[in-house]
């Protein structure tokens, strides 16, 4: 290889990037062209010393340029040969940042300036409680919750909690509550099982708890904080990204059949000991379980994505969160599944996302 044929390849090694055999042999070889790549590196280094001679001094950096130059430190000790594996360098930092989001989560906890009331609500009949995030800057109705579970001891309780008004600390809550024992076939969203019943008036403010009688069941237990913004977290500050032993998490779902987007259902949530269903109009209801049912499939599931096959079509579940601990998720299509045949004046027209009763979910 001539001089002229391999200029162009100096420029390109200097950058990192891989040249052909012979120009590298012809480079190694050649003393004009080494003396070429020997002239790209000086010039690099100049223009970096120039570039640092015009930058802006910090006239009160004195305690800004020694932790600047701590910080610079650590930094380049990333990069650079270390006494102590790059692996275990690496999960120091991550276990750095873990611990410092955790202190500011700590300071952001609830006051009593913020415009979002952060609820904790205590369920009979375990005493089991989870917390939602209510804006109460909005008009009447501007804001609230739907929730439903199906009570281990047999039944269902489902319950709607909307924000009504807010005078200083003090918010009222529109609240209607409704055991059924049994449990009726409709499995649906919290409105439709509420349909009928009357709404209480609910006062929430800081550092009292409040109560709602639920027939047949006993009473929800409501106390309320401050916070300055809708959180991020789906149930509490204290749930992790890592689920439960027993848990099956669905959060903002998002299915894709081959490469089209079957729904988005961002903003819905669901969380159950080990089974969910989602149904979209058009698309029916899709069961999915970590224990093997009747007439299911096995996907696989993998951090917050669970793969699987039916109908010799493959999709996708995206998720917010992991959905499960475990490897293996069953899947059952109901193409035909429309609410209103289980339910009357349920919609046929809206999505739902929620944990099923076992009789959806037959073993084999």
């Amino acid at each position: 290889m001539k001089c002229e044929d391999a200029a162009a390849f100096v420029s390109a090694l200097y950058d990192g990037e891989r040249i052909p055999r012979e120009a590298a042999e012809h480079l190694g070889a050649c003393e004009a062209c080494a003396g070429r790549l020997a002239s790209y590196s000086s010039i690099g280094a100049e223009l970096r010393r120039v570039a640092i001679l015009g930058e802006p001094m910090d006239l009160n950096g004195g305690v800004w340029d020694e932790r600047q130059a701590v910080q610079s430190s650590w930094w380049r000790k990333s990069r650079e040969s270390m006494r102590i594996p790059r692996f275990a360098f690496a999960s120091m930092l991550g276990a750095i940042l873990l611990l410092s989001g955790g202190l500011v989560m700590v300071r952001a906890r609830p006051n009593t300036t913020g415009s979002v009331l952060w609820l904790s609500i205590k369920l009979p009949p375990e005493g089991k409680v989870f917390h939602s995030a209510l804006a109460t800057g909005g008009q009447p109705g501007s804001d609230g919750l739907g929730h439903f579970f199906h009570v281990p001891g047999g039944g269902t309780f489902s319950m709607g909690v909307r924000f009504l008004h807010r005078k200083g600390d003090r918010v009222e809550l529109g609240v209607k509550a409704r055991y059924e024992n049994p449990s009726p076939d409709f499995s649906g969203p919290a409105d439709d099982r509420l349909q009928g019943i009357t709404e209480q008036s609910l006062w929430i403010e800081p550092g009292r708890n409040e109560e709602v009688s639920v027939p047949g069941l006993g009473s929800i237990e409501f106390a309320g904080d401050f916070i300055d913004h809708k959180p991020p977290s789906f149930f509490s500050p204290e749930d992790t990204v890592d689920p439960k032993a027993d848990e099956f998490r669905i959060v903002s779902p998002v299915l894709i059949r081959g490469k089209e987007v079957v729904f988005n259902f961002g903003g819905a949530s669901s969380m159950s000991s080990s089974r969910v269903s989602i149904y979209w109009p058009g698309e029916g209801r899709f069961l999915f379980s970590s224990a093997p049912f009747k007439d299911a499939v096995r996907g696989s599931a993998f951090e917050s994505q669970i793969t699987f096959n039916i109908e010799g079509q493959e999709y996708v579940l995206l998720t917010a969160v992991p959905a499960t601990r475990a490897t293996n998720v069953w899947i059952k299509h109901e193409p035909s599944y429309k609410p209103s045949e289980h339910s009357a004046g349920a919609s046929d027209s809206e999505g739902m996302l929620g944990g099923e009763s076992p009789s959806d979910f037959p073993k084999e």
